[in-house]
């Protein structure tokens, strides 16, 4: 089994990140056809509380695994990185099945205290054993990927949301006979399964993975004592509480926003709906579209992570550095042009989308968030790699400031508004990505290379001023066929032009293609 290199295996994991993504939109619509609106709200219902206890079980643990293996593994110490596969196993085994437990024994009483609907109990009760198993799935996702090895992870995850989909659908089918709530309890019943048929494949390829490979270093089992455990468990604690207080941060700020915005629009002048409307616009429309290249830039940060720790293991300054040039490389390549084509089509856009178009200005004050929000997400990863895990929290928390003052002081100024928000948000983003640069320099010496940002942004530069053309060309068609065409025409121009000035070369793609 070859290792991935790491274009390779962030390309393989945003393949599946995006075909899951995908089909958990797709099937939403014959679900809500069958159980209706008030089935989806008790289908809803369950997960959140669900998603809660799964990060107090997990969070942080896949990319700590990941890390720690491959340090064992850039040594050649197979049995090490092993012990710390079984020591995260035990440890989110034994959380995993404390929160199941929990969530399962106290679903009446949560449905009724905290839901407000005793009716939730039932999609409480069955979505609960899928704390522990999907738990026990990311210890070995991260030993996967700590050996630089992403396939595993990709498949088991579509694997995991093609059996969800199929039994969501064929519970709610078989159960809206006996009652809404049984179909939405069936429905969320679907995470158990889905998680189930992922730890099998990853079982299975984890028992071919190992007869593969000897153990070629390390002692016996007899000298894997007690102690050895408990420094394991506590380097993966030590690394792994960081990130899970980093992934804490943006739902946090999800929660504050939602009260200063609104608030902070009815001061300007506007009434309760009007600025229900504009935040429904930023939050629910521009940032849904304006984040998706993160689908992206969070597999180049997965894959990264392991690469740059078996480099610095090995003490090769040389390829941290260069393997850093390649993350923020392809980060600048896939997010600048989405940044840039938001801005010139952000209304035709929302019109196609949403049938919004008054959501075109607040979409292109976002629009620069799409290519620091990637900086900031690789550059964090990078940060992690070489086992700086806090100093991506605190940069956060100093771009969550800025982005608190915005949306405090900017979204009652007159010609600001929500435009005042989304800007706060680009800025926040932009001043993480420069605190983590600027650290990252700090420790490895990596300098920016002018070739990074100039061929790119001449290609960028290009696409947008053919955009208002290719559109305009196609616009008696109906803005669907113009925007559609403008996309497609503006990447196609894009990417010709990086293959012309050599930003993208032929055996490059071959290489990744083929390894």
């Amino acid at each position: 089994m070859k290792t991935d290199s790491f274009l390779r295996g962030a390309f393989v994991l945003t393949a599946a990140a995006i075909f899951v993504k995908l089909l958990g939109a797709c099937y939403r619509i014959p679900f809500t056809r069958m159980v209706g609106s008030e089935g989806i709200g008790l289908y809803q219902m369950a997960y959140p509380l669900y998603t809660t206890l799964l990060a107090l079980s997990s969070a942080g643990i896949p990319v700590a695994v990941s890390f720690l293996v491959a340090e064992r593994g850039a040594v050649g110490d197979r049995r090490g990185a092993r012990r710390i596969l079984w020591v995260s196993l035990l440890f989110l085994f034994s959380t995993g099945l404390l929160l199941a437990l929990s969530l399962f024994l106290g679903a009446p009483y949560l449905a009724r205290e905290v839901l407000g609907d005793p009716r939730a109990c039932y999609s409480l009760a069955a979505v609960a054993p899928a704390v522990l198993v999907i738990s026990v799935v990311s210890a070995f996702r991260g030993y996967f990927q700590g050996w630089g090895v992403m396939w595993p992870t990709a498949l088991s995850e579509v694997l995991e949301q093609v059996i969800r989909v199929a039994t969501v659908l064929l519970a709610a089918s078989a159960l809206i006979s006996r009652g809404v709530e049984f179909a939405a309890a069936g429905a969320a019943f679907g995470a158990v399964t889905g998680g189930c048929a992922g730890l099998l494949v990853l079982v299975l390829i984890f028992g071919r993975f190992e007869r593969s490979r000897p153990l070629l270093k390390g002692p016996g089992r007899s000298g894997f004592l007690l102690g050895d455990g408990l420094k394991i468990l506590k380097r993966l604690l030590v690394y792994a509480f960081p990130i899970s207080a980093a992934s804490a941060v943006f739902p946090l700020m999800q929660a504050i926003d939602t009260v200063i915005i609104p608030n902070r629009l009815q001061a300007a002048g506007f009434s309760v709906q009007e600025a229900t409307s504009l935040f429904g616009q930023l939050a629910g429309m521009a940032g849904t579209i304006v984040y998706l290249p993160a689908v992206f830039t969070v597999s180049v940060a997965m894959s990264l992570v392991p690469h740059l720790a078996a480099a610095v293991s090995r003490g090769s300054r040389l390829e941290v550095r260069r393997r850093i040039g390649a993350a923020l490389r392809i980060t600048v390549i896939f997010c600048l042009p989405a940044a840039a084509g938001l801005c010139v089509l952000a209304t035709p856009i929302m019109e196609l989308l949403f049938n919004e178009p008054g959501a075109g200005p607040v979409t292109a004050w976002l629009a620069p968030a799409a290519l620091f929000a990637g900086l900031q997400q690789t550059t964090a990863g990078a940060l992690q790699g070489i086992g700086n895990t806090w100093l991506p929290v605190v940069n956060l928390l100093a771009g969550c400031l800025v982005k608190i003052a915005c949306n405090y002081y900017l979204t009652v100024l007159p010609g600001f508004g929500i435009k005042g928000a989304a800007l706060g948000s680009s800025l926040g983003f932009f001043l993480v990505f420069l605190l983590n640069f600027w650290f990252l320099s700090l420790f490895t010496g990596y300098r920016l290379q002018p070739d990074c940002l100039l061929r790119p942004l001449l290609a960028a530069t290009i696409m947008v001023a053919a955009l208002p053309g290719i559109y305009n060309l196609f616009y008696h068609l109906g803005n669907a066929a113009a925007t559609g065409a403008a996309v497609l025409g503006g990447a196609a121009l894009y990417f010709a032009v990086l293959f012309l000035t050599g930003e993208i070369r032929v055996y490059e793609v071959r290489r990744i293609l083929k390894r």
